[in-house]
């Protein structure tokens, strides 16, 4: 108990619960507002004056236009393994790293990649009704893909840098193991 009563030590001891609990205090108010914005990805945001539909809703509606476009190409014995593959992963990303918003994107980029390389395959190789049904996907594709630039989603992203990306904010946030939300394109 000696210990405890030595000036030095009380100093340090008090020193060390105001780091701790301002730290804490820092984690749990800006962590809420950096989950507001994370949450606008996937629950759509105000912006402009309406809610915007969610960025995740719009790379859903490809990740399924994309496994329609698979199903059409495995019946003509068209390789089709990258693309699930990338529709795969853009689905697991969904689930399973669904805050790291920079690997949604590149899992989308690959996706968007490998519908490109689909197309390409079948552009000549199918029946009219295919081709009618390719057609709808291809039109739903380029919609969403119109519908993800004009997302708040992005802007939300880039307000909050600018209230919040600066001293002591970044510091505190570095020092807590906190990461800023990140934009989406």
């Amino acid at each position: 108990m000696r210990f405890f009563k030595k000036k030095g030590v009380a100093v340090i001891l008090t020193v060390l619960i105001v780091i701790v609990s301002t730290l804490l205090s820092f984690n749990i108010r800006f962590g809420n507002k950096c989950q507001d914005i994370i949450n606008g990805f996937y629950d759509g945001v105000y912006y402009n004056g309406e809610v915007q539909e969610s960025t995740a809703s719009h790379l859903k509606k490809i990740s399924k236009a994309a496994e329609e476009i698979s199903v059409i190409a495995s019946s003509y014995n068209i390789d089709v393994r990258n693309l699930d593959y990338a529709v795969e992963n853009l689905n697991l990303g969904f689930r399973y790293s669904a805050e790291d918003i920079s690997y949604l994107h590149y899992c989308y980029s690959d996706l968007m990649k490998e519908i490109k390389v689909m197309q390409s395959r079948l552009k000549d190789n199918v029946n009219a009704e295919d081709e009618e049904d390719l057609s709808e996907y291809k039109s739903l594709i380029d919609e969403e893909v119109d519908a993800l630039e004009s997302t708040g989603y992005n802007e939300s992203v880039r307000e909050f840098h600018r209230e919040y990306d600066r001293f002591p904010v970044t510091f505190l946030s570095d020092f807590a193991g906190m990461w800023l939300p990140e934009y989406f394109m």
